[in-house]
């Protein structure tokens, strides 16, 4: 009580024996605690802990509860000034952050948004890209053969891509349309077991864009563009480590393990590759000369096999055991 009250300790004492004594006449209280007692007795009158003529110790609820909601709408008015003047700090202070700067702070969607394009879009060489959950497919914009891909000439841009997707993202259902398209771009993929750092675009080893909180914290959109210099190249580190942990999600063939050998054929591979690059059970049927139920029985087959219940987790299965 003393640090927020203000009462002090012989405020504090004085209290605790009006509490176990009842009200006490202030002449009393002065021979048991000195001349110090008739300020004390003040300053507990004045937070409302004693009322009365004796003082008459007053149940602490009735007496700090006000005082508990008045510091909590102090509370509430600081925080919301602190945003304000985060805000405004980072309004006026774009210019050593902005543009030209080597460290940009992206608050708003849009902007983030336009960012993210002119990332994998305007990118000539290469692009690296941690996928993380939660999931958002690639839009129509990000399509293969999309004018904002195209060089000058007309010519459409191509360069390569690198994409590490964690399980969890193929635990979703909707991780597929994503992977549809990421396949279609001619991308390599390749999934890790464990959960990723951080989402992650890296264009042309000389920018990255990644979130400015770590993952949980409640502030999911703010993100930090980084151009060029030391910072770019820690973020090469981290992607190059993932990837050499992470499972190709190609198919080879030649590459199954032993124990998988004479469970899982060509059919069954070829069927796996078309569920990565998004296509139907129909159009499946269709591209390999084969009946829809022959393929719902391999798939249902190589579920059994792999011990799991849906498609995406299948995949990740087979990427970590049958393909190379």
């Amino acid at each position: 009580m003393k640090s927020g009250l203000g009462i002090g300790e012989v405020g504090e004492r004085l209290y605790h024996y009006l509490v176990e004594h009842g009200p006490t006449p202030a002449t009393d209280l002065e021979r048991i605690s000195g001349p110090e007692v008739e300020d004390a007795i003040t300053r507990l009158r004045d937070v409302g802990l004693v009322v009365g003529e004796p003082p008459t110790a007053r149940h602490p609820d009735y007496a700090l509860k006000p005082l508990v909601a008045t510091a909590e709408a102090s509370l509430t008015r600081l925080r919301t000034q602190a945003t304000e003047l985060r805000d405004l700090y980072d309004s006026k202070t774009a210019a050593t952050r902005g543009p030209n700067a080597p460290v940009e702070v992206l608050t708003s969607r849009q902007r983030i948004g336009e960012t993210l394009d002119d990332l994998t879009l305007g990118a000539h060489r290469e692009v690296l890209h941690f996928v993380t959950a939660p999931f958002a497919p690639l839009t129509v914009l990000h399509a293969p053969g999309d004018p904002a891909r195209r060089n000058p000439d007309g010519t459409v841009r191509r360069p390569r891509r690198r994409f590490i997707y964690e399980k969890a993202v193929l635990q979703n259902e909707a991780a597929m349309a994503g992977l549809h398209n990421v396949v279609a771009l001619g991308a390599d993929v390749r999934v890790v077991a464990k959960d990723l750092p951080f989402k992650l675009v890296i264009s042309d080893r000389e920018r990255a864009l990644v979130p400015r909180f770590p993952r949980g914290f409640s502030d999911q959109v703010s993100s930090l563009l980084i151009r060029g210099g030391a910072l770019v190249e820690c973020m090469l580190v981290v992607f190059e480590h993932y990837w050499s942990e992470a499972t190709p999600l190609e198919a080879d063939y030649n590459g199954f393990g032993p124990a998988a050998a004479s469970a899982i054929d060509e059919q069954d591979m070829a069927i796996l590759q078309h569920i990565i690059a998004g296509q139907t059970d129909d159009s499946m049927a269709r591209l390999m000369g084969t009946s829809k139920s022959t393929i719902l029985r391999r798939v249902k087959r190589m579920r059994e096999l792999a011990g799991v219940d849906t498609r995406p987790a299948l995949i990740f299965h087979a990427a970590r055991n049958w393909m190379s």
